[in-house]
């Protein structure tokens, strides 16, 4: 019976009513994922690697971009809600306010990369040992020689960027040197962002011998404020980023960053999510992997070490 049935279906060509079948499972094999800015790479990596995971799996995904909106991020979610996506993979935009920034749908929620600072009921939560990853990269510019070293980090309302903060400080604690409040500026992880607190950090009176941007389009904006004012990078100025993107072997000097694993932090989102809907076990979370520093051409000792 079963062979006369899958001959049929050749025959007719038939194809089942995915409409009609997740009425009756309720289920709708599908997911969305909601990322901040499709213009940054490392999004991309990190969607393809939710989708990747997903087809695998026989989901189909959604995606949006907030352009880190709350507003426009709502409006997918809402949306997501109505057409009864089986979850979420979820990146929040920079400071959406902790009520305001709530998802209300029943949905099961997966955070990666960024997550909350408050409270917030999630199936799970995929990204980087942040705190150590900042705490290695200042080390490594502390081991250039560096002493006066700015930062450029996100939002305070972001759990990432206090993460992040926070190693920054505690390898300045481990060296001995007194975290001085002026080297230290909240952005909001685009290259406007980096330019305008690049431009303060360089022209003031105490000027860093390095800065280090925890996100890459602010270690973009942070370059051209050091090639605008006429700096040599990395001999009167070391740069340092947070994510690495293909075309940054292109740019003069070619830029040291810690690299994170988009693509498989997308993957594993993805895996926690699908194995929460269909009921299996999956790995523990918080899922936190690991950083590589990628040593390039934009830092060196200071010019008066």
């Amino acid at each position: 019976m079963r062979s006369r049935i899958d001959q049929a279906v050749k025959t007719l060509r038939y194809s089942p009513n995915d409409l009609a079948r997740s009425l009756r499972l309720q289920k709708t094999h599908s997911i969305a994922v909601v990322v901040p800015d499709l213009s940054n790479n490392f999004y991309i990596e990190l969607v393809r690697g939710a989708t990747d995971y997903s087809a695998s799996a026989n989901y189909t995904v959604l995606i949006g971009d907030s352009r880190e909106s709350w507003e426009e991020e709502r409006n997918y979610l809402d949306s997501f809600d109505r057409r009864r996506v089986d979850g979420i993979v979820r990146v929040p935009p920079i400071n959406p306010g902790a009520e305001k920034g709530r998802f209300r749908g029943n949905l099961p929620v997966v955070y990666a990369d960024r997550h909350p600072l408050d409270r917030d009921s999630y199936v799970g939560r995929v990204g980087v040992d942040n705190t150590r990853a900042a705490e290695n990269a200042t080390g490594y510019l502390l081991s250039l020689g560096h002493r006066h070293i700015g930062i450029i980090t996100g939002d305070a309302s972001s759990g990432t960027s206090v993460e992040r903060l926070r190693g920054f400080l505690s390898a300045l604690r481990v060296a001995k040197i007194r975290p001085d409040r002026s080297m230290i500026h909240n952005g909001h992880n685009d290259m406007e962002s980096g330019h305008f607190h690049a431009m303060r950090l360089l022209t003031s009176g105490k000027r860093p011998t390095a800065i280090f941007c925890t996100n890459n389009m602010m270690a973009m904006g942070a370059l051209a404020a050091i090639q605008e004012i006429g700096l040599a990078c990395p001999e009167e100025i070391s740069l340092l980023g947070f994510d690495d993107f293909y075309w940054a072997t292109l740019l003069r000097p070619r830029l040291t960053v810690v690299r994170q694993p988009a693509r498989e932090i997308g993957m594993i989102a993805a895996r926690i999510l699908i194995d929460h809907i269909e009921g299996r076990l999956s790995v523990p979370t918080p899922a936190l992997l690991n950083t590589q520093l990628i040593v390039r051409d934009s830092c060196c000792p200071p010019k008066n070490n």
